[in-house]
Order: C-alpha cells, then structure tokens, then sequence
C-alpha cells in the first residue's frame, strides 16, 4: 500500500506534474472538509481571527502539494490549526471577554453629529477613506442624515441613517 501511496503521490521536492496534480486533488477535498469543519464564521466574520485560518491554512497545505512538506504533517498542522480556530471560535460565542481579545471591538466615528477624528486615527481612516466608503455604501457624498457611523470589527464601515429617515424611505 504504502508503495502504491509513493508513486500516486511522489515524495520530496522532485515531483512529476501528474503526482502534483493527485497531490492537489488530495489537498483541495482535505481542505474542504476541513473548512467545513472549521464553521461558517471563517467565512462570515472576517475578522482578522478568522482570516489568519484562510491564510495559515494555505500557507501550509500548499507545501504538501508542492512537496516542500510531508503530506501527513502538513494534514495534521492543518486539523490543528482549524481545531484551534474551532475551540476559540466557540469559547467567543460563550464568554464576551474571549470575544472582545479574539475580534476586537468597533469604533464609533460619529460623536454628536461630528466626526470624532481620535476615532478615525484608532481606526486608521482618512477622511478620503470614509468617504469612499459612503459612497460605495449609500451612494452618496452627503453625511446629511447619518446618525451614526461605526469602523465594526471585521473592518467594515456602516452608516446608520436617522430614523425617521428611514421611516420615509
């Protein structure tokens, strides 16, 4: 078996293309199942949380499929780290505390009607920044009917009209 294993799938760095093909198939259904097992939020939230398993995750099962890393450590690294991914993500669903280290907390730009320019600092915004985001959000230029505007934690800005400019809406 183990044979059989050797030639599918080669071992080492000299590879022929068809076993870096079979190495390939093999990381793309592992990695599936594995980011099915990680949860929807690695999907979701993107968070820096969560996007360190996309990244951490590619980083190292693409050396299995280049040969650069055994494919059986390069699995188990992987099922680590998306148990890790899996457990804090579960303990920050239970206890705000884990939740606030892991993914931080969002920033409220708007203070009073003005812009709180401390906060776009903490947030690293410019002001070209913001509105870029205005205008890909509402289309607009104005902040004419905002009430608040908020830097949430996966880095995202969302403007929150006044109500009663969404009542009329």
């Amino acid at each position: 078996m183990g044979d059989i294993l050797a030639e599918v799938f080669g071992q080492g760095e000299t590879l022929a293309w068809w076993q870096m093909a079979a190495r390939a198939a093999l990381i793309f259904v592992a990695a599936w199942i594995m980011l099915r097992g990680a949860g929807r939020r690695a999907f979701s939230q993107q968070t820096p949380f969560d996007l360190c398993i996309m990244l951490l995750l590619g980083a190292v099962l693409s050396r299995a499929v280049v040969g650069a890393s055994p494919i059986g450590g390069t699995l188990a690294a992987s099922l680590v780290l998306v148990a890790l991914h899996r457990s804090l993500g579960s303990l920050a669903s239970r206890f705000p505390g884990v939740d606030r280290i892991i993914a931080g907390h969002r920033i409220d730009l708007l203070q009073g009607g003005r812009i709180d320019q401390d906060a776009m600092r903490r947030a690293m915004l410019s002001a070209e920044d913001l509105q870029a985001n205005l205008r890909a959000s509402l289309q607009s230029e104005s902040l004419a009917g905002i009430q608040r505007i908020v830097v949430e934690r996966n880095g995202k800005v969302t403007f929150v009209r006044r109500q009663e400019e969404t009542e009329h809406a």
